[in-house]
């Protein structure tokens, strides 16, 4: 039983590890970036070797390039922080190491008293990530014999040169900013939910409501977690911006700012959407009607989400690219055409209630294109 899922899960980490490598090339893509971060781990952690073990003669310097290749982060302001944040932790661990070795007689009753100590320390939240570096330096000097003074000092110099050369990498030599990646999910996220509108225009157009296997609701949830996904890679894309050298270049800062419109503009969407899929959801239960009963009323609703899938995608490609938008369908003058087919006296006021529910949800969609 547990061969297949195994196999398919060997399979999907291939598949990725494909198109990973497929997607290296891509300028701007997520793999891309991933690469050169990589080999700005392997340049720093080499580069603080050779200056440690070579040019100023450290005994074992091992703590020069972990720290090095620690400080290559996806972000400079994040590759600031954490080498202050790990200098400080290996600073404490030595501390506790030292302190250890000097109040208890044995090696073994000085890991003892250390490693639970340096454990609570790690957990100090200004040390954030890096305070595993805390019991892991305590442990790792007391084992190895190096508290005496000369290696407490040779320890401390290597972080410090590790976390310099490691920023001075990142923030040198093709300084991390990842704009173009929020720019595609955008533009994934505007299809994604461009194309379920058609979807729901297609099933109105053939009198059908229901969704199939899964809701509409949880359709939308999913279109809601790539976009969670998306507002992450733009808060890191303006991380991204900060003390880095290359945020006054042409276009950088105002790409990401469109991202930002675009995200805007896909969130409100998507937010419409969900109260689209709400009503369709609601009218699979026995005691709600069809609003679909009326051919006229179908077409009509069909057509106008396909005009604002159309006007979504347009929207923000415009917003995305350097171009215009370009002017669209009269998205307004085709709203009041569906509404005038809802009779607010008709007889069958279930039905004129459950198109009503249907309108609204358009309109909030109609708004959510063309409005910002």
């Amino acid at each position: 039983m547990t061969r297949h899922p195994i196999r398919e899960g060997v399979g999907r980490d291939l598949r990725g590890a494909w198109g990973f490598a497929r997607a290296v090339p891509r300028r701007g893509s997520w793999a891309r970036e991933t690469a050169i971060q990589a080999l700005k781990a392997g340049m720093a952690a080499v580069l603080a070797w050779f200056v440690a073990a070579h040019l100023l003669h450290l005994p074992q310097p091992y703590l020069a390039p972990w720290a090095a290749l620690c400080m290559v982060r996806p972000t400079v302001r994040w590759s600031v922080l954490t080498g202050l944040r790990q200098v400080a932790a290996v600073a404490l661990g030595v501390v506790v190491a030292v302190a250890a070795t000097a109040l208890m007689p044995g090696k073994e009753l000085a890991l003892a008293v250390c490693v639970p100590v340096a454990f609570l320390v790690s957990y100090w939240p200004r040390l954030d990530d890096q305070g595993q570096y805390v019991p892991f330096t305590a442990l790792f000097m007391i084992a190895v014999d190096s508290v005496e003074e000369p290696f407490v000092l040779f320890r401390l110099v290597e972080t410090a040169l590790g976390a310099a050369i490691g920023m001075g990498v990142n923030l040198l030599v093709a300084p991390p900013i990842r704009v173009l990646t929020v720019d595609a999910r955008a533009r994934r996220d505007a299809d994604g939910a461009a194309g379920l509108m058609r979807e729901l225009a297609g099933r109105l157009r053939a009198g059908e409501a229901d969704a199939g296997d899964e809701s509409w609701s949880a359709r939308v949830r999913r279109l809601e977690e790539h976009l969670s996904g998306t507002e992450g890679a733009l808060q890191h894309a303006r991380d991204g911006l900060r003390l880095n050298p290359r945020r006054s270049e042409a276009g950088i800062r105002n790409a990401v700012e469109r991202a930002g419109r675009a995200l805007e503009v896909n969130r409100r969407v998507v937010r419409a959407a969900r109260a689209l899929a709400e009503v369709l959801d609601d009218v699979r239960r026995d005691d709600t009607p069809d609003p679909s009963l009326d051919p006229g009323f179908r077409r009509d609703c069909a057509e106008m989400l396909e005009t604002a899938a159309d006007a979504c995608e347009r929207r923000v490609a415009a917003l995305l690219g350097p171009e215009d938008e370009a002017e669209g369908p009269d998205l307004s003058a085709a709203l009041d055409a569906l509404e005038h087919r809802v009779d607010p006296t008709g007889g069958d006021l279930p039905t004129t209630e459950a198109q009503s529910a249907l309108v609204m949800a358009v309109r909030r969609l109609v708004l959510a294109v063309g409005s910002g």
